[in-house]
């Protein structure tokens, strides 16, 4: 009798120890479906922005939120208030690296500057895609905006018909040095070389007060022009402001963006015209393609977001979809 309850005794205590392994082995089976696989946890993205205190990057932001809501992974926004400030955004793609992201998608002000920390990052793993302005970074997973070329170019072909040979066009831009505005500022141009005008080009550093100081100048020395052409809509806002206080509205204003405001402006006849990009599939491609990257799914190497002249003939329509990106 004490034989067997020895015997119970000792199967009692392996029984016992049998079940803590089964749950020391579990626990460590926990921890390990814990650690984070491309099918249980979403992806973290850094997104820096050029700046982020314009309605052009905030239709960007929308639509880059609408592909992460999609997709169902996080994005960070960042930006510093003026594009000029290209130090603090290589600053904040050092802190993105250091936290950890899956990707970075990055709008850059001066897209040499950004190479040596981009090359960090992918040495790290890091998904790189490029929004808005192209570089030379032969890693990046895609490049996605606007022919910036092409689109500058659309605009000088629209305004020609309103110039005669020898005018004065005066040509507010964003900061010397960006490839974006070097871009559509030459394509504005080329557009109206057979006209042989006169160009006036000044730095507003894509900013609107900056811009109404700088179109008070250019009214100042040179009375006589017969157009503006800025390269991004808040410049274009800043001319109008000026033109409109000189009383010099006849001058035709043509933007470029097709930010809500910029497209207001054309609907009450501030602006002849305005360029319009795509900022909202600029946004939404750009997180799509990192998702894409990381997924291991291939990406077009270039993605061009379209370009179009807005008029007051397309103008309502224009705004409609708009405000449907903006849920407005």
């Amino acid at each position: 009798m004490k034989m067997t309850k020895k015997i119970m005794l000792f199967l009692s205590l392996c029984s016992v120890l049998l079940l803590l392994s089964a749950c020391n082995g579990a626990e460590k089976n926990s921890v390990k479906g814990a650690e984070k696989s491309d099918e249980d946890e979403s992806y973290k993205f850094g997104f820096i922005l050029k700046t982020i205190n314009s309605e052009y990057w905030k239709v960007l932001m929308a639509g880059a939120n609408d592909a992460a809501e999609e997709l169902g992974v996080e994005v960070s926004f960042l930006g510093p208030q003026e594009e000029t400030q290209f130090e603090q955004q290589v600053k904040m793609i050092e802190d993105q690296i250091a936290t950890g992201v899956d990707a970075l998608v990055v709008a850059a002000s001066q897209p040499d500057a950004m190479i040596s920390v981009l090359n960090t990052a992918h040495k790290k793993d890091i998904s790189v895609v490029i929004a808005d302005t192209d570089m030379d970074f032969e890693d990046k997973v895609t490049y996605i905006g606007t022919k910036n070329y092409d689109a500058g170019k659309l605009g000088g072909e629209y305004l020609s018909e309103f110039l005669s040979g020898g005018d004065k066009v005066a040509i507010i831009r964003g900061p010397f040095g960006s490839e974006t505005h070097e871009e559509r500022t030459k394509g504005f141009q080329d557009a109206l070389k057979d006209k042989n005008i006169e160009f006036i080009v000044q730095d507003a550093e894509s900013d609107r007060v900056k811009a109404v100081n700088v179109m008070e100048n250019i009214l100042t020395s040179n009375p006589d022009v017969k157009a503006v052409f800025a390269t991004a809509d808040e410049m274009a806002l800043g001319a109008y402001t000026t033109l409109e206080n000189k009383k010099a509205t006849g001058i035709h204003l043509i933007g470029f963006d097709g930010t809500p405001d910029g497209l207001q402006a054309v609907l009450e006849g501030k602006m002849l015209a305005n360029v319009s990009q795509s900022p909202y599939q600029i946004g939404y491609q750009s997180v799509y393609s990192a998702y894409k990257a990381r997924k291991g799914e291939e990406v077009e190497k270039r993605i061009d977001s379209g370009t179009s002249v807005i008029t007051k003939d397309n103008v309502e329509e224009q705004i409609d979809m708009l405000n449907d990106y903006l849920k407005k």
